[in-house]
């Protein structure tokens, strides 16, 4: 993820923004990007409603300079890494180096990755988590103890999670969850479940106290980001202000101002992060042996 990132910053990735087509009961999804110095393209087509949750999600990988069709693959697991990738790169660029603890709002297939991905660059000592159902909770507490080998614990007060370095969003709450007046110096904020104009994790006083904005793709955020459309209207907030992760890989992006700065990554996922995990899986299969060749014949 950190090399397509870098390869954006170079200005070598062509990614569209993505459409959506409301179909009955649901929507369809097309997103499409080409990564050049990687030599793939990846198209991807997920739908949302009408089929089961872990149906109607299928990339192919396509190789650019030859048109062939490499791998087809099921997107449903990989979804949840690229986006945690993103946010541990966004971590990694945006945290402060000593931050220890993760404040988690959520306890879905997107909040087991993300802690993952952000213990993976920083030297967490501890998870506090929160979510809607108890017992869920528990169970997500649980399991993430057992695999990540640090205490992911239950918050007795939603303030807990405010006294964490990191905090991370992982809902698809249509109202904030995240408050700006109980924001501590110095934290960092990965926002990535408001990704559709409807859902909104953040309160308005969260952009106003942010002292650094990014995205990992500013046309996505522009036509999405319900968060940052609302701190643009309201004036607290401009598109000059908001800078892609890509940025900060070429020197375009400013460092950490200050230990006190308050810093947000507000993911959105698009496709030129799906062609770094398509490609990197399809290499491994390889490698590996695994997966099932398709013959490929005209005619």
């Amino acid at each position: 993820m950190t090399e397509v990132f870098k390869i954006r910053g170079d200005g070598d990735v062509i990614n569209p923004p993505r459409q959506q087509i409301d179909i009955p009961n649901g929507y369809l999804r097309l997103t499409s990007a080409i990564v050049n110095p990687m030599k793939k393209i990846a198209v991807k087509v997920s739908s949302s409603m009408v089929f089961d949750s872990d149906s109607g999600r299928i990339l192919l990988l396509l190789d650019s300079e030859t048109g062939r069709v490499d791998a087809i693959i099921e997107v449903f697991r990989l979804g949840a890494l690229r986006t945690a990738a993103a946010s541990g790169v966004g971590t990694q660029l945006l945290s402060r180096v000593d931050a220890d603890s993760i404040g988690l709002f959520g306890t879905g297939r997107q909040a087991k990755t993300q802690i993952a991905a952000v213990t993976a660059v920083r030297p967490i000592k501890k998870v506090v988590a929160i979510g809607r159902n108890k017992e869920r909770l528990s169970s997500f507490c649980a399991e993430m103890t057992r695999e990540l080998n640090i205490p992911v614990i239950e918050a007795v007060d939603p303030l807990e999670l405010y006294e964490c370095g990191i905090l991370v969003a992982a809902t698809t709450s249509a109202e904030p969850v995240i408050f700006g007046e109980h924001l501590k110096p110095g934290t960092h904020i990965n926002a990535i479940g408001a990704n559709r104009l409807e859902r909104r994790e953040l309160d308005d006083a969260v952009l106003e106290r942010c002292s650094l904005v990014t995205v990992d793709n500013k046309v996505q955020a522009e036509k999405e980001s319900s968060v940052l459309l609302r701190a643009i209207e309201q004036g607290t907030l401009t598109w000059n202000d908001v800078l892609e992760l890509g940025d900060f890989m070429v020197g375009n992006g400013t460092e950490r101002r200050t230990t006190d700065a308050i810093t947000i990554y507000n993911s959105h996922g698009v496709a030129m992060e799906d062609v770094a995990l398509a490609t990197k899986a399809y290499e491994l299969a390889q490698a590996k042996g695994v997966g099932t060749e398709v013959p490929f014949t005209l005619g």
